[in-house]
């Protein structure tokens, strides 16, 4: 294996607003010192950082870090909210442009209905047709507006929202060109919405422009299933856990990555943990040079 990739982390291992009171919040200043004591290259862009592309590259810079991209969550099942989805991508690829990076990242907001059965979601749960057109359309919208910027589209899979399991990742990915939209493959997700990571880089391999990188309790995950327990719940629960104690296979999936000469960010994300978040950042770090050489 011979994979040639930027290994960077997100203000998500420190902040989490998904799961409210869950830690104090860390400070700005010292998220990013501990990025960099934790050994990653760069990280992605938080909703509290500054917005002044100088004093943003500034801060990165004296610590060795790099900017990777900027996570979007958008609706675009909804027509009525495509004016305003493609004004929000647009904006922050102008700004991921002016800092160099050259991929936003795209999601589902999901639902409150979506995340109470994440992890276990039945059939009938699924989008409709008009739903699956109107958000393959603005996705295409927004990958056209952003292309003009240099800036490339890669649709984030995500638990609780309407591209979870890997069939509705499939429908998605039917529907949408492959030369505007890429693929930020979150392996965490998709294990936890009851997707085959290395069939998902077998089929979309190619598609593969950023990824996100997490390991899944598989415990937990079982726990949440059987009791029909939430996203939030399973979050608080450690559904994500630190590398190498949970269900990912590390080695097919960079073997598989490795064979579509991927070489892109691996973001790693630990959305919970009992460790404090350096700790916990340090072993995921560790964890990769020591068993993969990156």
């Amino acid at each position: 294996m011979s994979l040639n990739v930027s290994v960077g982390t997100a203000p998500i291992n420190w902040n989490n607003v998904d799961v409210p009171g869950y830690r104090p919040p860390t400070p700005y200043e010292q998220m990013l010192d501990e990025m960099a004591q934790a050994g990653y290259e760069g990280t992605e862009i938080g909703r509290d950082f500054p917005t002044d592309p100088n004093k943003l590259l500034d801060d990165l810079a004296r610590r060795g870090l790099r900017p990777a991209s900027q996570y979007c969550p958008t609706n675009l099942r909804v027509r009525g909210n495509h004016a305003a989805d493609i004004e929000l991508v647009t904006r922050t690829a102008k700004f991921l442009n002016s800092i160099g990076v050259d991929v936003v990242v795209v999601a589902d907001s999901g639902s409150p209905e979506r995340w109470a059965m994440a992890g276990h979601v039945p059939d009938d749960a699924e989008m409709g047709e008009d739903e699956w057109l109107s958000m393959a359309e603005g996705l295409h919208k927004i990958a056209d507006a952003c292309a003009q910027l240099g800036v490339r589209v890669a649709f984030h899979n995500h638990a609780g929202t309407y591209v979870e399991t890997e069939r509705e990742l499939d429908e998605l990915m039917s529907l949408t060109d492959p030369y505007k939209i890429g693929l930020c493959l979150d392996v965490g997700h998709l294990l936890y919405g009851g997707g085959d990571v290395l069939d998902v880089c077998k089929k979309y391999g190619d598609r593969i422009i950023y990824v996100h990188l997490k390991d899944v309790d598989m415990g937990v995950l079982d726990k949440c299933k059987q009791e029909n327990l939430g996203f939030r719940e399973a979050l608080y629960m450690g559904i994500f856990t630190e590398f190498g104690k949970g269900g990912l296979d590390f080695r097919g999936f960079f073997n598989a990555l490795d064979e579509h000469n991927y070489s892109g960010w691996i973001i790693v994300e630990q959305d919970t943990t009992k460790l404090s978040p350096l700790e916990s950042a340090r072993h995921n770090r560790q964890f990769l040079r020591e068993n993969f050489g990156i």
